[in-house]
């Protein structure tokens, strides 16, 4: 059963499940635009934490997803960052790592400035940082939604319906108040961060990747980035899952001294 949170009236929910052995610190992870925590590498990230890594595990949905409040529409980026650092106020252990995905690793990133006191290492998949920039080129004119709010369609490969309903001030917003690179604002991170990433990603660019590598590389006191020549953006093969969780082990021996 999930656990709640609460703000503003609205429910945010997550998963909290505790280490089998030993008590290193918390992995944390978030997903990436309308995933769950009940997805594979959610799956295979419990697993890894709590069994063989000695760590409790959190997962969180952002509001709109999963079991919390159904208010997609109406959430920003700036929502979803103010659900995470509730979360992690809520743990409130200085031994946290975040393993963020997509969407997920651009909010770990936010995140990770907003609480340096919390954070110490970064496992960021596919990590979808400034994606509104694309967005805003490829957004397809979708209606209105019932308050009147213009809505365009994302195009998607990875959801049913080929596309995600967004407000277009969910995009500009994004563009407007939460841009990561080129700005300087990742000369803060020196926390340990490594970067897992597909050559042939369709949804990352992977000039926006390397991009975020070459400002890691500089800031963090230990940087990796693990480019795969094959797989996609989900990241979810067993190889792949395999491949997050030894990443996991090197980047927490580095951040918590394992």
């Amino acid at each position: 059963m999930p656990h709640f949170l609460t703000r503003n009236g609205c429910r945010i929910a997550y998963a909290k499940v505790p280490a089998q052995w030993g008590r290193h610190g918390d992995v944390i992870y978030l997903p990436g635009l309308v995933s769950t925590m009940h997805g594979d590498k959610a799956r295979e990230l419990e697993v890894f934490v709590t069994r063989q890594l000695g760590c409790s595990y959190y997962a969180l949905e952002y509001q709109g997803h999963g079991d919390s409040s159904p208010n997609f529409l109406e959430c920003t980026l700036g929502t979803w960052l103010e659900d995470v650092l509730q979360l992690l106020d809520s743990i409130g252990s200085e031994r946290q790592i975040l393993v963020g995905s997509s969407l997920g690793a651009w909010l770990a990133l936010h995140a990770a400035l907003r609480r340096p006191n919390l954070v110490q290492g970064l496992l960021l998949l596919a990590p979808a940082v400034d994606i509104s920039l694309h967005w805003r080129q490829v957004a397809q004119p979708a209606g209105a939604d019932s308050w009147g709010y213009e809505l365009v369609k994302l195009p998607s490969n990875y959801v049913e319906e080929g596309g995600i309903r967004v407000r277009r001030q969910f995009v500009e917003d994004a563009c407007q108040l939460h841009l990561l690179l080129h700005t300087g604002q990742l000369e803060a991170l020196t926390v340990p961060a490594t970067v897992m990433h597909s050559m042939h990603d369709d949804v990352v660019p992977l000039e926006a990747v390397q991009r975020l590598a070459d400002e890691l590389q500089r800031s963090s006191r230990a940087f990796h980035l693990e480019l795969l020549p094959d797989g996609n953006h989900r990241l979810s093969r067993e190889q792949d899952l395999q491949l997050m969780t030894r990443l996991l082990k090197s980047l927490a021996a580095q951040a918590l001294q394992l």
